[in-house]
């Protein structure tokens, strides 16, 4: 920086001397001889020497026609012949430098579209060969390894159409895998075995989420990830996923650190999952054995739905060594009922979520609500069926409340030992509702919700579906001291989410207001 300021100094008297005080100012065209201020004349040439002392060159445009020469002053100066000769010399200096650049830069593109695709193949081979050694290993030892990798599926059920050359490559380098808890006890000495073949398994553990309860808080871990790969190349790569056995008779696999999933874009991890048990079906593919989840079709439709949190039990055990429960008929009888509300429910392939009441007890302290004495729950008014009732009397509860119409704040109510509560949810544009009617007056109410998902959680040794985030929705209803037990609680005029939503005309209220002895 010194140097260019001392620099600057020193050009100053040079410029103002040629351009004045005014040097900062643009002025075109320029005429040197008239518009220099320091230019003074000097004479003129004799004629007979100006062949030796003028020389001036023609240039030739791209249409090989000359251009005229400048025209000259006595004293031998032209306007404007140095610009132009300079912007002649240029561009024929940029065009060959272009004749030069383009081709090598086209010959560039070409290597590295050729390199792109032997890297591709490099890559499938590798990528073969990582899972032939692999999986030949596990299956020495009687591991089955099952494919997850949604792609990898959907081409499996495409290969009937189109002969793939290799199903796996479709993965691209990075292939999810599958292995049950039960099969990878087996492993014995696996792992050193696959290290003598410069194979690196790294493994991640969490804790035995079967093992959590409020009198155990700490559990011990469980390995529930492998990213496997070769010695020095992290591509391409296995990420191998320990499904484990749930009570209630599903299959559930933990969450992997977030910084893993993002940074190798992992298709599993990025929450815990449960699915429906399945079995495996042996297949050979790419020149190797690998098991598929039986059926295919029915796996890939249960990822997207998949994810899974567990109850909080740290925050239940808090709450409830403040507030004791006493036992009560809900909490006598409370998980019998929402068993038989789950089977009814999915057997008729019907998707609910707990509501109310409910979904507080499993937020706050993983249980029912001692003092609370139905069970609620919502359905999408999308899934409405007129076979959910009967099925319902079939399964032994009696029907004691129906109102509203599949239009309008549907609901009704079945009994069995508990109450159940059966509220359907309908969406607006920013926000979800679900409807009541008073059977006296003919009073319709709205219930308020926030626009949530729903994922899959495990209540009372259940798998049930949440809102999610439950928070949200907690709050929508209980207001921020959902924390504080409420045992006088009237939905109308207790809820925070209730609005007035007319009254149903009378000549309606026979099909509106249905109660049942």
């Amino acid at each position: 920086m010194g140097l260019r300021v001392c620099f600057a100094f020193s050009a100053l008297p040079y410029i103002t001397a040629n351009y004045g005080h005014n040097w900062n100012t643009t002025v075109k065209p320029r005429d040197r001889t008239n518009s220099g201020k320091n230019v003074k004349k000097n004479g003129a040439w004799p004629k007979e020497e100006l062949d030796g002392v003028i020389q001036v060159y023609l240039l030739l445009s791209h249409k090989n026609t000359t251009k005229a020469p400048p025209n000259f002053f006595s004293d031998g100066t032209a306007d404007g012949t140095a610009a132009q000769l300079m912007r002649s010399l240029n561009q024929r200096r940029l065009k060959r430098i272009l004749h030069i650049i383009c081709p090598l830069m086209f010959v560039g593109c070409v290597c590295a579209v050729i390199r792109h695709f032997k890297l591709e193949k490099l890559n499938n081979l590798a990528l073969t060969d990582l899972v032939s050694t692999v999986t030949s290993q596990c299956l020495h030892r009687g591991i089955p390894i099952f494919v997850i990798e949604p792609v990898v599926l959907r081409s499996w059920l495409a290969i009937s159409e189109s002969k793939l050359p290799c199903v796996l490559c479709s993965a691209g380098n990075i292939l999810s895998l599958g292995v049950f808890e039960a099969d990878w006890e087996k492993k014995g000495s696996l792992i050193p075995d696959l290290n003598d073949h410069y194979i690196i398994l790294n493994e991640w553990t969490s804790p035995d989420p079967r093992l959590l309860s409020f009198e155990r808080l700490s559990v011990p871990s469980i390995p529930t990830h492998y990213l496997i790969h070769q010695l020095g190349n992290v591509r391409p790569l296995i990420h191998l996923v320990v499904f484990y056995k749930r009570a209630d008779n599903f299959l559930w696999h933990s969450s992997l650190e977030p910084s893993s999933t993002t940074v190798l874009n992992l298709t599993f991890g990025q929450s815990a999952g449960a699915y429906d048990r399945f079995s495996l079906r042996g297949i050979f593919v790419d020149g190797m054995w690998l098991h598929l989840p039986h059926t295919v079709e029915h796996f890939l439709v249960q990822i997207s739905k998949a994810e899974f949190i567990e109850c909080d039990y740290e925050r239940g055990q808090k709450y409830l060594r403040h507030n004791h429960q006493a036992t009560s008929t809900m909490t006598q009888y409370g998980t019998q009922v929402m068993l038989q509300v789950t089977k009814v429910l999915d057997d008729l392939g019907i998707q609910f979520w707990l509501s109310s009441g409910t979904c507080l007890g499993w937020y706050r302290q993983c249980g029912f609500i001692a003092h609370t004495t139905d069970i609620d729950i919502e359905i999408p008014i999308q899934e409405y069926s007129t076979s959910i009732t009967p099925a319902f009397l079939k399964a032994g509860f009696k029907l004691v409340l129906v109102t509203g119409k599949p239009s309008d704040s549907y609901a009704f109510a079945v009994v069995a030992h508990i109450k159940v509560d059966v509220f359907f949810v309908y969406e607006a544009k920013t926000y979800q509702w679900y409807g009541s009617t008073d059977k006296r007056k003919g009073r319709k109410s709205k219930y308020i919700l926030p626009k949530v998902e729903v994922c899959w959680t495990h209540f009372v040794g259940i798998r049930v579906r949440v809102p999610c985030p439950a928070l949200p929705y907690i709050i929508a209803s209980y207001g921020h001291n959902w924390n504080t037990p409420v045992k006088h609680w009237h939905s109308i005029s207790s809820g925070k989410n209730v609005k007035k939503n007319g009254v149903w005309p009378k000549e309606e209220w026979d099909s509106v207001i249905q109660v049942y002895h």
